[in-house]
């Protein structure tokens, strides 16, 4: 699985995992439902779950070896979601 789950591929397809893959960016950046108190749309919590939700199926559609340990479930889904996270 990617290290980079929002921008990056998986590490089966792509190893240098600091390349980024276009196309995932623009996807998130077109996936925002939000609004801040002054009408700006933003990414929210649930955005970004969805998201991360279809890169993991992604990942374990495409690499046979794709697990997640009990530490990249927890602490990698709660680093996206944390409330003070710069979007």
């Amino acid at each position: 699985m990617s290290n980079n789950m929002f921008s990056g591929l998986d590490t089966a397809l792509e190893p240098n995992q600091s390349m980024k893959h276009i196309p995932f960016i623009e996807e998130l950046l077109a996936a925002p439902t939000g609004k801040d108190k002054n009408g700006n749309v933003v990414l929210t919590t649930k955005d970004l779950s969805r998201i991360l939700g279809k890169r993991r199926a992604v990942a374990r559609a495409v690499n046979k070896d794709f697990t997640l340990s009990f530490f990249h479930k927890i602490f990698g889904s709660s680093k996206y979601v944390s409330s003070n996270h710069p979007f």
